[in-house]
């Protein structure tokens, strides 16, 4: 019988967790702040939270990705590689344990080589991609995160990326550094409307996309899981003081209609941007005009409105996968590589691909 199955997803933020069941079946999604560049045992201590939550019992089969080797606390990104599988053996050892190496595939991380950890590093949009390929035909699969945004199309079933690595995805805009929690409010614009007037936003952490998207009432609180940019309480007052103070205010200053307001242009801002992105991998002309939009992290909100704007039709990556009844945590497709690579493992495990 085939083994359950855990996909991680090691990111330099947060550790995400998919658990699928014997029969492929997700039972339950977990995300947890997890600040990296802190050191490795903050992801050792995720790790052990994030266990206890999946109630790992039995045989488990594990499949990890990562974005995580790119945390300052590593020198470069092969020893950040190097470390983080080592953490993975040493801490899900119970199992199998297979990193994803992009086309390469899962590979036993007793196996990584040197050369087969330049396919790990940074790879976990690959996963999502190579998944979306295995249920649609074609699609532009745009996943909002809470600190970047990944664009890739799929078409014949196979993702069309020009770039693998980071700098190579951001040059070809498949890479967008930008989300709706963790992103300084000062990177949305540089100026927004405010009580009738251009006010500049100053270059200061004062503020994130959390509490511009507060404000919009669009937030999923479960995205903001890293204190706020004053240690300040994520409440709507708390982010219309900090908002205020990115404009050079006190909150007392300004009427929260105003605040607001002006949370709708940043937030309108930040959509544009990532629009621009979408708009020229549909200008390559490799999709056709009925592809979808597949919207998958905590921001698809987001996607579906650009879907609406485009014409095209919305599909939810959570609607990619088969889910219990009584599956609870995170949405799926808040995880949408840790889902993805699970599912390519629970299907290498069944002899599918």
């Amino acid at each position: 019988m085939t083994m359950a199955v855990i996909g991680w997803d090691f990111g330099g933020a947060h550790l995400k967790a998919v658990k699928l069941d014997a029969s492929g079946v997700v039972e339950r999604a977990v995300q947890l702040a997890c600040p990296l560049w802190q050191g490795l045992d903050q992801l050792e201590s995720s790790l052990d939270q994030a266990l206890a939550e999946l109630q790992d019992h039995g045989a488990i089969r594990h499949a990890v990705t990562m974005t995580g080797e790119l945390a300052d606390h590593f020198t470069d990104r092969a020893e950040g590689v190097r470390a983080l599988t080592d953490v993975a053996q040493r801490r899900l050892g119970g199992g199998q344990v297979l990193m994803f190496a992009g086309f390469d595939g899962l590979i036993p991380a007793e196996r990584l080589t040197p050369a087969a950890a330049s396919q790990v590093a940074s790879a976990n949009w690959l996963a999502s991609g190579l998944w979306v390929g295995l249920r649609l035909p074609e699609a532009l699969l745009v996943d909002i995160g809470s600190t970047t945004t990944d664009i890739l199309p799929v078409r014949d079933r196979l993702p069309l990326t020009r770039g693998f690595t980071d700098s190579e995805r951001m040059r070809h805009d498949e890479l967008v550094y930008t989300g709706v929690a963790r992103t300084p409010a000062m990177m949305l614009a540089e100026r927004a409307p405010l009580a009738g007037r251009w006010a500049p936003v100053m270059a200061e952490y004062f503020a994130t996309a959390a509490d511009v998207y507060r404000l919009t009432g669009e937030l999923p609180e479960r995205a903001d899981q890293f204190p706020a940019a004053d240690q300040g309480p994520k409440t709507v007052s708390g982010s219309c003081r900090r908002l205020a103070r990115q404009f050079g205010h006190d909150a007392d200053a300004l009427a929260e209609a105003d605040l607001r307001r002006a949370a709708r242009y940043l937030r309108d801002r930040q959509l544009a941007r990532i629009s621009e992105s979408v708009e020229l991998q549909l200008s390559r002309g490799v999709l056709g005009e009925n592809a979808p939009l597949v919207g998958a992290g905590v921001g698809r909100f987001l996607v579906r409105n650009l879907a609406q704007r485009l014409g095209r039709n919305y599909v939810d990556f959570s609607t990619l996968f088969e889910i219990s009844a009584q599956a609870d945590g995170f949405d799926v497709a808040d995880c949408g590589p840790a889902a993805a690579v699970a599912s390519l493992a629970y299907r290498q495990a069944e002899g599918a691909v």
